[in-house]
């Protein structure tokens, strides 16, 4: 706590090249078209070429309060929580709203994979760390919404090489007309991995084209193909294990073979008018996956996902407004089948699931003396069905939703002003975990229910010319808790059941500093507690963070160096195994020369062993997955 203290002093504020908290940016996440921000949140641009990541998340461990972890295993899939929502992911995001360009990614039960979007698309993002129900609706405990850049005409191809056999490879080529503008993307991307069993290798082709049309009218139509031939999974060691060897895999991951193999087909269509923004998606995603053990422990499911909204905007004197209509399903064709040591066996389960979601919203807001009202409210209904076609546990179930949302605002002097807001959020199952039943039976787990919370937050920010800062107190109540578990009967199989009610409760911080017109100083740091009914904390969420990161500009060349800390944690729900905190720090230098832009840089410096993944209540002790250690890369990109 002492270092932590000390470097809080040293970093009081951060800079504008990579966290931004500005006032009189519009924020295109609170939908509503207004220059002020009654919701905690956070705008990242200027850094994606100073990074090895291969993936989004890599590029989020600065916002308080937002924990990555799984980074480095690809079967799993980056795992992202805010505020604690999300933690109880065993692989990819659960209970986090996610966007691309205004268009959800998250399937309409609140499951999200970001392995199919290509970093060089990238322009800025948006994160909005309260519950946003009102806004969003199913799975809402945060939103993180990904902005394209522009397309401007320019080609582009880049080569990152680093250690651990890490490669990545990458190809833009865009162009721009007076009505028309076209980007293509490809990349392929491999690793061997820091331990054992963890390889992948994948690759992703990205097209976009956006077209002007009479009366001003846009259309963007996105495609993407992602593909996955391989990605292994080492799977969790004990404390035991990690001692004697933290770079080996779990013997019965190697045994079973166990990884994955993904393809997925994505489209998009968005199309802008004077008055309305509408949108139409499908998406085609298949998966191949081998688990370490034997019965069901192989997965065939393919799934589709599709659905449109339409929304409209105005302004009035005194009032801005917005509101909306959003509708979604979700086709899950899911088999399971004996695993005989990598080899297909019999099946065991073959079941279709089926999630329908059809919601409106509407937002509201007023200027009354210097004070700014808002509100929202919108209503959801989902239907939920299942057909079991080796058993007799087919059936279906209905959940609404209603969820308001009511803030204040208002600008104290030139540079202060503060807010108050109230929310709600209401998450259901996610069909993979109402598929997953301790009984052993096919069908659904019936006595899994949906989880609903409350958040009342206050917020204060400063901003002057180069100098802004942020902080928040929140508190949020949540009933029916879903959390992850293991049972001896089924080890390495995952289970979720209702654990009741929780609290969260925590201050967070943010600044930018433009200390000289060449230098940037950052940092963010979050300090809560995150309580089940019990008083124990909710496992895998950390009680602080602290981020810090330096940039200075020297002619044509960038230094940038970045500490991470990370503080204590558990393993399980009975709080009995500590995970843990630990020190991260990385280094980067980055030269322009010519149409050529060459970046040098080493992750965690100092050799920190830490953990990059933990297993929730995993049985046998199995939480651990070790993180990689010191690792250089480099990275090149040419304009042509």
């Amino acid at each position: 706590m002492l270092r932590l203290t000390a470097l809080l002093c040293l970093f009081g504020l951060v800079a504008k090249s990579q966290v931004q908290q500005l006032d009189e940016v519009v924020l295109s996440a609170q939908r509503i078209k207004s220059k002020i921000q009654p919701l905690s949140a956070s705008i990242i641009s200027d850094s994606l070429n100073l990074t090895i990541t291969q993936e989004v998340g890599g590029l989020l461990q600065q916002i308080p309060s937002l924990f990555v972890s799984s980074q480095q295993n690809f079967t799993q899939d980056t795992r992202i929580s805010i505020r604690g929502f999300g933690a109880r992911a065993t692989f990819g995001i659960r209970g986090i709203k996610v966007l691309l360009d205004g268009i959800p990614i998250t399937t309409p039960d609140g499951q999200t994979q970001l392995d199919h979007i290509p970093l060089s698309q990238l322009g800025n993002i948006e994160i909005l760390r309260g519950l946003s129900s009102g806004l969003y609706g199913n799975a809402c405990g945060g939103v993180i919404s990904l902005q394209s850049a522009p397309i401007i005409s320019a080609t582009d191809i880049s080569a990152t090489l680093g250690d651990f056999e890490s490669q990545s490879f990458a190809a833009t080529w865009s162009k721009a007309q007076e009505k028309n503008r076209f980007r293509s993307i490809i990349s392929h991307q491999k690793q061997k991995g820091y331990r054992e069993w963890s390889a992948y290798e994948n690759t992703l082709v990205s097209l976009s084209n956006e077209t002007d049309l009479n009366n001003g009218n846009t259309l963007k139509i996105d495609y993407s193909l992602f593909h996955s031939p391989f990605a292994y999974d080492a799977g969790g060691l004990n404390l035991k294990q990690v001692h004697e060897n933290r770079r080996q895999a779990r013997k019965a991951n190697m045994n079973y073979a166990a990884g994955e193999q993904v393809q997925q087909h994505q489209f998009s269509a968005r199309l802008k008018t004077k008055n309305w923004l509408s949108y139409a998606f499908y998406t085609r995603r298949t998966l191949d996956a081998k688990l370490p053990f034997v019965l069901g422990g192989q997965i065939d499911l393919g799934r589709d996902y599709f659905g449109l909204g339409t929304q409209t905007s105005g302004a009035k004197k005194k009032w801005l407004w917005q509101y909306g209509i959003e509708s979604a399903a979700q086709h899950d064709a899911r088999l399971r089948f004996i695993n005989d040591l990598g080899i297909r066996g019999e099946k065991t389960l073959h079941q279709t699931e089926r999630f329908y979601s059809i919601g409106t919203y509407g937002i509201g807001e007023y200027l009354y003396l210097g004070w700014r009202f808002r509100a929202a409210l919108r209503a959801d209904i989902h239907h939920i069905r299942l057909t079991d076609f080796l058993g007799t546990n087919a059936g279906k179930k209905n959940l609404a939703a209603v969820s308001p949302m009511v803030a204040i605002h208002k600008k104290l002097n030139a540079e202060l002003s503060g807010y108050l807001r109230w929310g709600t959020g209401f998450e259901t199952p996610s069909l993979n975990e109402l598929s997953a039943n301790p009984s052993g039976e096919t069908g659904f787990n019936s006595s899994l229910e949906p989880q609903k919370s409350s958040e009342i937050e206050l917020g204060i920010s400063f901003n002057k010319k180069r100098f802004d800062a942020f902080l928040t107190l929140f508190y949020t109540k949540t009933k029916n808790e879903i959390a992850p578990y293991e049972i001896e009967d089924f080890p390495s199989q995952n289970f979720y059941r209702n654990i009741g009610r929780t609290t969260r409760k925590g201050i967070e911080m943010e600044g930018n500093w433009q200390f000289i017109s060449s230098g940037n100083l950052a940092f963010s740091f979050s300090q809560g507690r995150y309580l089940t009914e019990t008083k124990k904390e909710l496992p895998n969420v950390p009680q602080n963070q602290f981020t810090a990161n330096w940039q200075q500009q020297f002619g044509k060349t960038k230094l940038s160096f970045h500490a991470r800390h990370i503080g204590k944690r558990f393993a399980n729900s009975e709080n009995s195994v500590r995970v843990p905190q630990f020190w991260t720090y990385d280094v980067a230098l980055q030269s322009k020369w010519h149409n050529a832009l060459l970046t040098l840089g080493i992750n965690n410096i100092t050799n920190t062993y830490f953990f990059d993944n933990i297993r929730i209540n995993a049985f046998g002790g199995r939480y651990f997955e070790p993180a990689a250690t010191r690792q250089a890369f480099i990275k090149v990109v040419i304009s042509i």
